[in-house]
């Protein structure tokens, strides 16, 4: 991933910018102050719903500039990075601020949406872990991005594939499709059958119907051409909604940074080329834990479930068609 930021020069005074999107509905720049600091800007000419206080973030410096000291007259909304090494982390909320705001109708509702992301990466920056997510939950992301993708967006459309994904804000399933609930897992080619299932929840939803989805990945160099990653996939998705339903974005990128993402570049080191998947109908004889199974004085439990014990069980709902 380029610095977009190195390439503007440190100017003698003043600010240095460029624009970031000519086609946006929003004056937004990219600049670099005599102090070589990285920033982003939102330019606008009216004042409306400016906070008497903007949220605080780590390590980022958020201040309102007046008509008096900007260049074009109007008011300057300056984002700044405190500590240049963060870069990639400051891209991804100035990513994230270009795209919540790029299907705008009226732009007095910018501001608004502005500082509501901010909010919200005010909130993600205090509880982040710092480097990748772990490689067992790439893989697991990566299969729910694939169902939404290879399921739900064909099935019901992208914006509301996105409101039927409910994993990332801890429900026992990773989605509630109407009456049905969907827990995926994931598995690697070379790993005996075997998903873990990770709470007596998890496979006993309160819907009519409960289903099990299985993909199976396969580890792959970069530059094979069936092999996704979660940079790919994600801009797959995120290109999918700013033209079907850009009102679902901005869930979509919540979703997201709950789960612990945030774009980075070492992330499309993890590419998997997508093998096989399978379905099965969790009811009757299923093997499962719920928690009407538990004896008085276990609080959790974890269990591994054995695929070929599963064959007898394969199904999907309607609405689904397995590839």
């Amino acid at each position: 991933m380029n610095n977009p930021w190195e390439e503007i020069q440190i100017p003698s005074h003043d600010i240095l910018y460029r624009v970031i999107d000519s086609e946006h509905p929003l004056r937004l720049l990219r600049a670099r102050d005599t102090y070589g600091r990285f920033l982003f800007i939102y330019e606008f000419s009216h004042p409306d719903h400016i906070p008497d206080k903007f949220p605080e973030l780590n390590g980022i410096d958020i201040h309102l500039q007046g008509p008096d000291h900007s260049p074009a007259g109007g008011y300057m909304l300056i984002i700044v990075l405190k500590d240049n090494k963060e870069w990639q982390i400051f891209l991804s909320l100035c990513n994230d601020l270009v795209s919540s705001t790029r299907a705008l109708e009226k732009q007095t509702e910018a501001t608004l949406i502005i500082l509501r992301r901010l909010k919200r990466w005010q909130d993600f920056l205090k509880r982040a872990r710092s480097g990748l997510l772990h490689e067992k939950e790439i893989k697991g992301l990566i299969g729910e991005l694939l169902f939404i993708k290879r399921h739900l967006i064909p099935a019901f459309g992208a914006g509301t594939a996105i409101q039927f994904w409910q994993g990332p804000e801890d429900a026992p399933q990773d989605f509630n499709v109407h009456d049905c609930a969907v827990e995926v897992k994931c598995q690697l080619g070379t790993t005996t059958p075997v998903v873990r299932i990770s709470s007596a929840n998890q496979l006993c939803s309160q819907l009519s119907e409960t289903y099990l989805y299985v993909i199976t990945l396969g580890k792959s160099d970069v530059g094979t051409k069936v092999a996704v990653n979660l940079p790919s996939l994600i801009s797959e998705i995120r290109n999918q909604l700013e033209s079907d339903s850009p009102a679902e974005l901005e869930r979509f990128n919540d979703l997201l940074y709950q789960t612990g993402y945030i774009e980075l570049e070492e992330y499309k080191r993890f590419n998997y080329i997508p093998a096989s998947e399978k379905m099965f109908a969790v009811k009757n004889d299923f093997p499962r834990i719920c928690s009407e199974d538990l004896i008085p004085g276990i609080e959790r439990v974890t269990y591994d479930i054995n695929l070929f014990d599963c064959e007898p069980f394969s199904a999907s709902p309607d609405w689904m068609e397995l590839l």
